[in-house]
């Protein structure tokens, strides 16, 4: 059976593609080496480089719905890039997991109506970014006690999406929304607009690619304020490279532990050779979700994945790890008509209506220590924190989510 990946191998997100690939063949290998599903049927994987391009990943998708007749895909990183999928994969069908992809507006993307029944094609197991915005927001309120903040965001859903949500959760003013292009050689006229007003604090969301040569320009021109950064820009590597500049800022992230995460990130490094990477974990997940809600529905397709994807990922059921011999104990258990839970090594991965979980999120202080930085949790948010506060009315209405 083939089952898709669409990572970042290249572009703004190249650096984190790799480790979400390496994520999703790893899931295939373990699923395979139980037998695969549905009497044992195997994955066939099949990978491609979104190049962090949504015309690009649409052609990709477009080429491997064609030849290879996939009925699922985990994918992708870059909430503009995965809106981009969203509608091709549920115009097709098609069950598509998002890894790395955080916007808002994702919840309402991928949704048809299939023989009378509201169908959801598009779920993720990265955590939708309302969340990270109440964390920003705290960091804000809470550590910094800020009166005036400016926020700057790459010019694309995700960036405009976490913004709003942070500037509607932060307690002061906020002086300035500023969209950035993902690469570009200066950013002196947008830091300007930034920092018209003097603002006591700075929300930076943008990726690597472009988050490097921002913070050093915003240092180079003594702007001031107090840096947050969002989990995009999570990346040891980059903060290590910028030590004296980023020391005493702050950046949101969600907290992973848990057997799952502890299978997950030792074999990924031992099997694999590749060291974990933001949302690969998830990628992880996604791909395990797929298998477990296709041998529950008994049946390899799309909209069979969707209408079983939220069963196999919460309670009730019996608790479900990493690895080939907990998928097999899986199989059995649903073969033998009883629920199952899977418990994620990005999270404990309950999918909710909208088909996304809710994450916990930290607050993190990055202390410089001998040229290196280490990051330091000063504020938790948990799971049930964000309970009731990332969805309206309108929307638990609207996709019977009430």
């Amino acid at each position: 059976m083939p089952l898709a990946s669409f990572c970042p191998l290249s572009g703004a997100g190249g650096a984190f593609g790799p480790g979400q690939q390496a994520g999703f063949n790893m899931a295939i290998e373990d699923m395979n080496e139980a037998g695969g599903i549905l009497g044992g049927r195997t994955f066939e994987p099949i990978n491609r480089d979104t190049e962090t391009k949504p015309s690009r990943a649409a052609s990709k998708l477009e080429s491997v719905i064609s030849n290879e007749n996939i009925e699922a895909f985990v994918g992708t990183w870059s909430s503009g890039v995965s809106s981009t999928l969203a509608p091709i994969a549920a115009d097709n069908r098609i069950q598509q997991m998002g890894n790395g992809t955080t916007s808002p507006t994702l919840a309402e993307q991928g949704w048809r109506e299939v023989d009378g029944e509201l169908i959801k094609y598009m779920g993720r197991t990265s955590p939708n970014d309302g969340s990270q915005g109440i964390a920003m927001a705290g960091a804000l309120n809470d550590i910094i006690e800020a009166d005036t903040a400016a926020f700057m965001h790459v010019a694309n859903p995700y960036g405009a999406g976490l913004a709003r949500k942070a500037s509607e959760a932060f307690d002061g003013e906020t002086t300035a929304m500023v969209p950035v292009a993902k690469q570009t050689s200066d950013y002196t006229s947008a830091l300007d607009e930034a920092f018209a007003d003097e603002p006591d604090a700075f929300g930076l969301i943008v990726y690597p690619a472009n988050g490097e040569s921002i913070l050093k320009q915003w240092n180079r021109g003594g702007y001031g304020g107090t840096l947050v950064m969002s989990e995009s820009m999570f990346l040891r590597d980059l903060f290590n490279s910028l030590s004296d500049i980023v020391a005493d800022s702050y950046i949101t992230s969600m907290k992973i532990q848990g057997p799952s995460t502890d299978y997950f990130e030792s074999n990924l490094t031992d099997r694999m050779d590749q060291k974990p990477t933001s949302f690969s974990h998830h990628s992880f997940d996604a791909t395990m979700l797929i298998g477990l809600a296709a041998h529950a529905a008994g049946e390899f397709s799309g909209t069979a994945i969707s209408k079983n994807i939220q069963a196999v990922s919460r309670p009730p059921g019996e608790e479900i790890t990493a690895g080939p011999d907990e998928f097999e104990r899986a199989k059995q258990l649903l073969d033998d008509g009883e629920d199952i839970n899977y418990q994620g090594a990005s999270s404990v991965a309950d999918l909710n209506c909208f088909y996304e979980p809710y994450n916990p999120f930290q607050v993190y202080q990055l202390n410089e220590s001998g040229g290196s930085i280490e990051p330091e949790i000063l504020e938790e948010f948990p799971v049930d924190f964000f309970q009731g506060k990332l969805y309206t009315q309108e929307q638990l209405d609207k996709y019977n989510c009430g």
